[in-house]
C-alpha cells in the first residue's frame, strides 16, 4: 500500500493550477498522485489517500486533482478503480470523498 496524505502536501490545499497559489490541484496530481499511481499499477499494489486533517478543500482543487486524473492524465475509470483507494477516516471528511468520487466518474474522458 503506498499511502499518500493529503494534509503531507498542504493543511490548506486549495485551487486549480499555479495562478491559484503554490498548494493547486494540478500541483499535487502531477507531483504526488500520478508518480504514486503509476508506481501502484506497475507493482500491482494499491494507493491509499487520506483525507484527514486538512483545515478544508476548495473544490476546484478536488476535481483538478481527481478528476484531472482522468481527463488530463488519462488514467482510465477502471485503472483507478483498481490501485485508488480514498480514506476519510473521520466522518467529517466523507463529503469530500463521494465529491472525489463523483469528479472521477464524471470526467470527460479522451475514450482511452
Amino acid at each position: 500500500m503506498i499511502p499518500v496524505r493529503i494534509v503531507d502536501f498542504s493543511a490548506y490545499p486549495a485551487g486549480r493550477d499555479e495562478k491559484d497559489g503554490p498548494f493547486n490541484g494540478k500541483k499535487f496530481r502531477d507531483e504526488i498522485l500520478v508518480p504514486a499511481i503509476r508506481k501502484a499499477i506497475e507493482t500491482r499494489d494499491k494507493v491509499l489517500v487520506i483525507l484527514d486533517d486538512v483545515k478544508s478543500y476548495g473544490s476546484s482543487f478536488l476535481e483538478e486533482a481527481f478528476g484531472g486524473l482522468v481527463r488530463v492524465s488519462h488514467f482510465k475509470r477502471s485503472e483507478l478503480e483498481s490501485v485508488l483507494e480514498i480514506r476519510a477516516e473521520r466522518p467529517v471528511y466523507n463529503t469530500y470523498k463521494r465529491q472525489i468520487e463523483n469528479h472521477i466518474k464524471k470526467a470527460p474522458t479522451s475514450d482511452r
